[in-house]
């Protein structure tokens, strides 16, 4: 009798010590529909428990030394079931509505402060409460042995909370039915003591009856069903749902884990429903037989059975972590049971490591959405381990998901950089299209071989298998991106869960039809070119940079190529860049810019012998012209009339200009304009726009005089739209002197044209012309009026 009195209270840390853990980790589960399992997720929960048991130990170990009795202990046990019963119904109620409104790095914080603070602040009471309890029991035990019992005691239970919760009790019951659980063990270890000790029944009842309720509560919402949900239950990494919808008119099933949707099959036919999943199908391109397969991440399976289906002489592995999802794919998703599927429960990259094959595909999908990306997946270590499982020509496909924005950090450019140094012949498709900024499923292939791959070759454009032909369609030209910036991902260094965040915020952060910071973005990439004169290597990289993301958007492009002999006597050749929006259309309008820069800084004596960076004086009318190509693309209401995006060559004349600019002349726009009878059979455009110098931060374009002599009726036009938007930007005044630019050349050979720019910019000719002075609300006003300005043509 005396060992069980003695034992009483470290037996009800132990409980209570196992209950603070079992919340713990199940509160991962708990957020990770809205924010991914992410590290954020993770960090959040332990950092807000942590801090809540700490003020716990702090407050109990006061409140025992002022209310030392039974009574009060187990009045706070009961009251911590109370809440537990309370955080979950908040989780049900509050989560749904409010927690996409919060990112995956804010969110995670708020709601695990919400959630589970208090009940972790009530749990860490009880320690240094029950060593007070302890020692007046048993003066003779001893201060300090009574501490480390507790202590001891607590720690094992929290030793068996976490390894209960994730070997027994989320397999095999569930988020909900694990939380009811705790609040009624917290309950009932408070309550029956209570009723012992004589506490009043009335006033237990009363908190008994609000407990009882609070868990009816809990069990109507989580017991309520969509009549469309075929199955819903926690897996041991994520909550699993199979559910019928409708996508284009079909009847699909979803498979969906977490809030993320994996895999999608049309019920009718048994076919994926996914687009990124056909592309299992393209390993003819690169290998001419596939015996031996191992698809990483099984999912719905869908891949491993169309392998089965297609190939009759293949042998696929499955390595699938979640070990429930081939028995659903097999009840839910029409998946064969047959030995010539291989399931593996295993981690893939343990797996493969673990392989005694070499495999002629890999296929790896073990992402479900940027909120669930295992960072192990995407380092140089695990590319190297695949690398080295693959036979000859075999070929390394993954799924991943990310953005083709410039903008930095990049998860999915810090990717492809990693990938392409452990697979120099590597080929990359994105499944909606090269041209979209948006998040979408971006297709890795690595190639086994020295054999390069010509996507337009007759036998792969004119191939049976429709995702084969239209590769080239969905091949990302990689000469439009500048990878210096980007990270090499390694198993020292993965941080995918801060890129991801960046992704994220970018994504919700550009709420208009033309993106500023994607334009900064393109000026960024410009100038880490380099200088971009006529003989410096950056010039040839930027104009393949405008012929590449031009080609992507898929307009009628050509080069004007010329020579100049300059006064230096030098030859130098220069390249006019035109691409056409609605080549057939005779009304036409010309846009234009220079791409070159200035070869030296000669406003400022200090630095007369360096080249000018051009971020403001070239990228930016690249940039603005570029942005606009895209929107055009992808805008379902466009303007009524054809566009020619020129991009001009030489616009800062010879590169032994100096100062005197007396006899300066724009060397591009001049010669474009002795070609226009060949350009313009029909007749010439109606007016042209050309942009020079539109990001300064303090951006205030006046109207150009020459311009106005010579253009006044576009201009006007262009004005009273553009002021209207941007009134602290576009003023009415006159600038003066006039300027000569590309438009004086277009003006002179009959073209009526106005220029947009900014001429009272400190930094011009100088070395300070850099992305700093740049701001992306500029770029984004001036993009804005022109795309306004061209829907007003008829």
């Amino acid at each position: 009798m005396e060992l069980i009195r003695k034992m009483t209270l470290p037996m009800v840390v132990f409980i209570t010590g196992a209950c603070v853990l079992v919340i713990e980790v199940v509160a991962t589960r708990i957020l990770s529909p809205y924010y991914g399992n992410t590290i954020f997720t993770v960090s959040s929960v332990l950092g807000i428990v942590l801090a809540a048991l700490s003020f716990g130990y702090y407050i109990g170990g006061r409140l025992a030394d002022k209310y030392p009795t039974e009574k009060f202990f187990y009045s706070l046990i009961f009251g911590s079931g109370l809440t537990v019963v309370m955080l979950h119904l908040l989780a049900l109620i509050l989560l749904p509505i409010f927690g996409y409104n919060f990112s995956m790095v804010s969110g995670p914080i708020v709601f695990s402060l919400i959630l589970f603070f208090i009940p972790g602040f009530i749990l860490g009471m009880l320690s240094p409460f029950a060593m007070k309890l302890q020692v007046a029991k048993f003066p003779n035990q001893g201060l300090g042995s009574a501490a480390g019992e507790m202590f001891f005691w607590s720690t094992l239970g929290s030793i068996c909370g976490s390894l209960m919760t994730g070997f027994v009790f989320i397999p095999y019951f569930g988020i909900n039915r694990i939380i009811i659980g705790v609040s009624l063990v917290l309950l009932c270890l408070g309550a029956f003591p209570l009723i012992r000790l004589g506490i009043k029944k009335k006033s237990l009842i009363s908190f008994g009856f609000l407990g009882i309720a609070g868990l009816g509560v809990v069990t109507f919402l989580t017991g309520f069903e969509d009549p469309k949900l075929l199955y819903s239950s926690d897996g041991i990494y994520e909550k699993i749902s199979i559910y019928n919808s409708e996508s284009n008119g079909r009847a699909v099933r979803i498979f969906k884990q977490d809030h993320s949707t994996s895999g999608a099959m049309y019920i009718d036919t048994g076919e994926s429903a996914v687009d990124y999943t056909s592309y299992y199908s393209i390993h003819p391109v690169f290998t001419p037989q596939v015996r031996n397969a191992l698809v990483i991440g099984g999912g719905a399976y869908l891949i491993p059975n169309a392998l089965v289906r297609d190939l009759p002489e293949v042998q696929v592995d499955v390595s699938e972590i979640e070990p429930s999802l081939y028995e659903l794919a097999q009840k839910y998703f029409n998946v064969q049971k047959t030995d010539r599927i291989r399931n593996s429960t295993d981690d893939g990259r343990r797996f493969l490591r673990d392989a005694d094959k070499q495999y002629d595909l890999i296929f790896s999908d073990v992402y479900y959405s940027f909120y669930s990306i295992p960072s192990h997946f995407t380092t140089q270590e695990f590319f190297a381990v695949a690398k080295n499982k693959l036979a000859d020509r075999g070929i390394f496909v993954a799924n991943l998901i990310g953005d083709l924005s410039r903008q930095r950090p990049s998860l999915l450019m810090s990717e492809i950089k990693t990938f392409r140094t452990i697979f120099p012949n590597s080929y990359f498709f994105a499944v909606e299209s090269p041209a979209e900024h948006g998040a979408q499923n971006i297709i890795f292939v690595g190639f086994n071989s020295d054999i390069k791959v010509d996507f337009n070759a007759p036998e792969i454009a004119n191939h049976a298998n429709p995702v084969i032909a239209s590769l080239r369609h969905h091949l990302i030209d990689l000469n439009r991106y500048d990878f210096i910036e980007d990270i090499l991902l390694t198993d020292n260094y993965a941080p995918t869960e801060h890129l991801t965040m960046q992704v994220l915020e970018r994504k919700g952060s550009n709420k208009g039809l033309v993106n500023g910071e994607e334009m900064l973005a393109i000026i960024q990439q410009q100038v880490g070119y380099g200088p971009r004169h006529l003989t410096a290597p950056g010039h040839a990289r930027v104009q393949d940079f405008i012929k590449s993301e031009m080609s992507a958007l898929g307009y009628e492009m050509s080069s004007q190529d010329f020579t100049h002999i300059g006064a230096d006597g030098k030859t130098y050749a220069l390249s006019n860049i035109i691409t056409r929006f609605e080549p057939t259309n005779n009304q036409r309008i010309i846009i234009g810019s220079h791409y070159d820069s200035k070869r030296l800084a000669d406003r400022d004596p200090r630095t007369k012998d360096m080249p000018v960076p051009g971020a403001n004086d070239s990228a930016s009318g690249v940039a603005v012209m570029l942005e606009l190509a895209r929107v055009l693309r992808h805008s379902p209401v466009g303007p009524n009339v054809g566009i020619d995006f020129v991009f001009f060559d030489g616009e800062e004349g010879e590169e032994s200009q100096s100062s005197d600019y007396s006899k300066w002349k724009p060397l591009g726009s001049n010669y474009f304009v002795t070609k226009l009878s060949e350009l313009y059979p029909d007749g010439l455009p109606r007016s042209g726009v050309v942009l020079d110098m539109v990001c300064d931060k303090d951006l205030k374009i006046f109207k150009e005089p020459s311009s106005l002599r010579t253009a006044g009726e576009p201009l006007e036009l262009f004005w009273n739209i553009a002021k209207s938007l941007h009134p602290n930007i576009f003023r009415d005044n006159q600038m003066w002197p006039s300027i000569m630019d590309d438009h004086s050349s277009l003006t002179k050979a009959g073209i009526p044209s106005f220029l947009l720019i900014d001429f009272d910019y400190p930094p011009f000719h100088t070395t300070a012309d850099t992305v700093d002075k740049c701001s992306a609300q500029s770029l984004s006003s001036v993009a804005s009026a022109l795309w306004q300005y061209l829907l007003t043509l008829k």
